[in-house]
């Protein structure tokens, strides 16, 4: 029944929704009534809570539109310390030339202010901005997730300004406006903030792509990505226009109950509105057919960067796909595709970036594996994949920023285990993660998700995916 993110299913609860919209149409606002309570979004190894959210689909937003100015503030604090921070770093450093030195440690401060917000918020549950933001369980988990990938990404980042030139401020400004625009598409119930929260990633990371002015791959790689992203993000805005043409809406609840009155069939500028919300969305997965910007963008890019776009990218993309069942066709191709697209080209790679760019493809494809029934179950098994996927490829480009130019081609790892026992037993692990071999905890998020599909009758799709496992 869901046709957009999430956050927005409620198994039956979206019949509920609607009465409590038709039973509000006499008078307030229909859509702030109908919203159902944002700390029911399921997460990882979580259910959506049914009964909580029937019960609370007629007083979630009440309770954001009638919020004070300081309960605003305090549902968006940690993206608020990070881009307060990124501001101070542009600002200090253009007059003070020990700022630049000290902005790592700048950085780890507001790393780990966010990071103590998201993991002690001030409140249970937090809606705010009329509702448009929601700071419940589901923000928090990936409000953590990408609080990690920025301190990985950062601590990673150390050894390559110096010697790639690159002005440390502006860098990590850039790190922290990317991962604040994660957080903001995470913690959104409206598309616009949805579209907002992942442009502004997408804008940082073509600058970031390129920061390194000195590498003609680099900025070869900035322009592709531009090119290709603003394509794509094209693509999402005029879905989002379509959708509300069709529903007047943009929160994610209203949305959700008129598909369960009408339903879709009946709209087919809905249905194309909603097939190209799925289409911006799957390029910041670099699913197939929307994955031509990855090979070129990791290896052109600092592998830090690389790295941190391999992680967040992906996670921010997933969080915001939609779980559907009519559109269960179109999700089984896309996840086809991905995974024997990633697997067989990743095989024939002789350097490691564009080795790791075709295995982030083909775990795109095992991600979307768990989107694929249209379940609650499903959703938790590709947010537990996301979760997995984000510390095996930051580890696996960890090992390859270590080695230093070496690392960048498969020739450089001959011998590694006589040069460097225990750096080819790290790089090992991690192999064995992303493979998927047991009792490594990719093989445990590979194993849900494959389940996953199993469970709901998809068996020959699961065989697939493990057979491309194999390879």
């Amino acid at each position: 029944m869901a046709l957009l993110p999430r956050r927005a299913w409620r198994g039956e609860a979206g019949v509920a929704i609607a009465a409590a919209r038709a039973r509000s149409s006499r008078g307030g606002d229909a859509r702030a009534v109908g919203r159902p309570r944002s700390d029911d979004r399921p997460l990882p190894g979580i259910g959506p809570g049914f009964s909580e959210s029937v019960s609370g689909a007629t007083h979630g937003r009440i309770g954001g539109v009638g919020r004070s100015r300081g309960g605003h503030v305090i549902a968006v604090l940690p993206e608020l310390i990070l881009s307060g921070t990124a501001v101070v770093l542009i600002l200090v450093a253009r007059r003070v030339r020990r700022a630049r030195s000290a902005a790592p440690w700048v950085v780890a401060a507001a790393v780990a202010a966010a990071i103590s917000l998201w993991a002690f918020p001030p409140a249970s549950s937090t809606t705010a901005f009329g509702g448009t933001i929601a700071g419940d369980r589901y923000a928090r988990f990936f409000g953590l997730l990408f609080s990690g990938n920025l301190a990985l990404a950062s601590l990673l980042s150390l050894r390559h300004l110096d010697s790639e030139r690159v002005p440390p401020a502006e860098y990590f400004a850039l790190l922290l406006l990317a991962s604040t625009g994660m957080m903001l598409a995470v913690s959104s119930v409206d598309l616009l903030i949805l579209y907002l929260g992942l442009e502004l990633m997408t804008l940082c990371s073509y600058v970031l792509v390129g920061i390194a002015r000195d590498r003609p791959a680099a900025n070869e790689a900035s322009i592709k990505y531009f090119l290709l992203g603003s394509f794509a993000s094209a693509l999402l805005l005029y879905g989002i226009a379509l959708t509300y043409g069709v529903t007047g809406a943009t929160d994610f609840a209203a949305i959700a109950s008129t598909v369960s009155r009408n339903g879709v069939t009946r709209h087919p500028l809905l249905l194309a509105g909603v097939g190209l919300v799925a289409g911006g969305l799957a390029f910041k997965i670099a699913a197939v057919p929307f994955h031509a910007w990855a090979p070129d963008v990791y290896q052109g890019a600092m592998a830090p960067i690389a790295a941190f776009l391999s992680a967040g990218s992906k996670a921010a993309g997933l969080a915001a796909l939609p779980e559907q069942r009519i559109w269960s066709v179109i999700v089984v191709a896309l996840a086809a595709l991905s995974v024997m697209t990633g697997s067989l080209l990743a095989i024939s790679q002789s350097r490691m970036k564009r080795m790791l760019a075709y295995s982030s493809i083909a775990h795109a494809g095992y991600a979307l594996l768990g989107l694929v029934p249209g379940t609650p179950e499903g959703a938790s098994a590709t947010m537990l994949y996301a979760f997995v996927y984000a510390f095996m490829t930051l580890g696996a480009f960890g090992v390859v920023i270590a080695l230093g130019p070496h690392g960048e081609n498969l020739s450089g790892y001959r011998g590694l285990a006589t040069r460097a026992p225990g750096m080819a037993a790290v790089m090992f692990l991690f192999l064995l993660s992303l493979t998927g071999i047991p009792p490594t905890a990719g093989f445990t998020a590979k194993f849900a998700v494959i389940l996953s599909a199993v469970r709901a009758g998809y068996t020959g799709l699961a065989v697939l995916a493990v057979l491309c496992s194999v390879v």
